[in-house]
Order: C-alpha cells, then structure tokens, then sequence
C-alpha cells in the first residue's frame, strides 16, 4: 500500500511560482541598466562632438566673462596698476607687459601669467605681480646692472654679469663699460665679469675682454696690456693680479703683456723688449 506524503510536507517541496510584478520589476530593472548605460554613451558622445567643434571652450569662456562682469559689478574691478623698482625699465613697456587690465576683474586676473611678461623685458631680471584687493594691481622690479658690452657682428648689446642681454646699444652708449668679443662670449661671460666685479682696481682699468677659441679669456687694459688668463681657476689669477698690482703699479708699466695661463710661471714682458719674459714671482 502506497504511503501518502503528508499535506504541509508537499506545500513546502512546491516552488512558488513567480508573480506578475516580479516579472515586471526584473524587465524594469533591465532597461533601466540599459538606458542608463545609453544615456552615458550619448553623453560621451556629444561632448566629443562639443570639444572637437570647440563649444566647450566658447561656454567656458562666456561663463568666465559673467563672472567676471559679476565680480567688477560687486567692486572687485582694478582701477590701478602701480609698481616699483624700476628705472631702467620703460613705463610704457611694462604696462603692456603687464596687459590691458584696467576695468576687469582683479579676482579673475592671472598674477603668474603677468609675471612671466614682465620678465621677459630686458631691463628686468626677477619681478613679482600681486593682486592688492579690492582694485589694485601691484608690480615689483629688479632690474639687471650693465657688466659689459658685447660686440656681435657689427652689433653692440649691452649685458649684464650673468651674460644676460639687455638690449641693442649704439657706440657711445656705455662707453666705460668693457667691450666683449670673441665666439661664445656672452654664454661663457659670466664668470668672468663677476670675478672682474671683485677686483675693482682692474675692473677700473679695464677695456676689453676678448674670448680666445672659447676656451678662456684675455684682458685688455686702457693703456694696451694684455693679461692672458688660464682656462681654470680663473678667481685665482685674478687675485694674484690684483695682488701684485696694488703692491707694485704692474699694470703702470709700458707693457706688453702679462701671461698668467702657467701657475708655475706667471711672466711678463715689456713693450719693445727683445729679452726673454720676465717671472712675476710670488706676491703675498
């Protein structure tokens, strides 16, 4: 005889078959993945579209322009540029350096972007620009000091002691200044004027500097000597000269030349003389 499976057990073996709303809910759920994933696509798509046409830019920059009519209409508006240290420099040229500013909004004006124009004068070696709330602009200025000036075909240019180059000089502008000349000068002046800057009695009678096969330096003083420098330590045979010139008056001598390129053997030699050169000796 068959045993029969009781009533609650077979209630609990049936699966319960899913209902309208569940059905819908899983299609629901579906297409919404889906649409969400479509949208995303499309938006990709017409902000490609916007970026490649240039639209993005354009709305950036019109939404940049009401800002900043927002900001000029709740005062942040510049109505003043001032700056200083400067004297060198021309008023005209740094005001353009510095742009067409005035009645725009100071919030929305790029001190840095400033900066960098203002440097790129000639006259200027570093500057700061800053933002003086609510409508002030405030520039200020170092300016490089004339060291030198470089000849280059035919062209003067006046520089400074990093070999930097100011700007185009005629022949009578900054006449006591030292004349450069040679391949490679104004790169490889540096150091030389600034070792030059230390000795203040050469420097005094100094009137060229001439680069020999842009590998190192002679000086030419005011009276026509000729000081031959080594290609290496430089700083070293300058205070040597300026050593032996503040204890002797070398450099008053009717010379020719005076070699320093041998540290073993500094010598010189008088105008007109047929004898051998003649040792420096040590100089305390």
């Amino acid at each position: 005889m068959k045993k029969k499976t009781p009533a609650k057990s077979r209630r609990k073996s049936r699966k319960k078959p899913s209902g309208f709303f569940d059905r819908l809910s899983a299609v629901w759920t579906s297409m919404s993945r889906a649409a969400v994933a479509g949208s995303v696509l499309v938006a990709f798509v017409a902000l490609g579209f916007l970026w490649a046409g240039g639209y993005i830019g354009l709305l950036g920059e019109k939404l940049n322009r009401v800002a900043g009519a927002g900001a000029v209409s709740a005062g942040f508006e510049i109505t003043r540029i001032t700056a200083r240290g400067f004297s060198k420099t021309e008023e005209d040229d740094l005001l353009s350096a510095v742009g067409p500013i005035v009645g725009s909004s100071i919030l929305h004006f790029d001190a840095d972007r400033a900066r960098a124009r203002v440097e790129e004068l000639g006259w200027v070696r570093s500057a700061a620009v800053s933002r003086l709330l609510p409508n002030t602009v405030h520039v200020s200025v170092r300016e490089r000091q004339p060291a030198a000036v470089w000849q280059l075909s035919g062209n003067l240019h006046l520089i400074d002691n990093q070999g930097a180059v100011i700007r185009e000089v005629s022949a009578y502008e900054y006449s006591d200044l030292p004349l450069i000349v040679g391949a490679g000068a104004p790169d490889a002046a540096s150091e030389m004027l600034q070792v030059l800057e230390r000795a203040s009695a050469i420097q005094q009678r100094t009137s060229a500097l001439i680069r020999v096969s842009d590998r190192r330096w002679n000086l030419k003083t005011k009276d026509g000597v000729e000081v031959r420098f080594p290609e290496k330590n430089l700083a070293d045979a300058m205070d040597y000269l300026s050593r032996i010139e503040a204890k002797t008056g070398l450099l008053d001598e009717p010379l020719e030349y005076v070699d320093l390129r041998n540290a073993d053997n500094f010598v010189y030699r008088k105008r007109g003389a047929v004898e051998l050169d003649m040792p420096l000796g040590q100089v305390n």
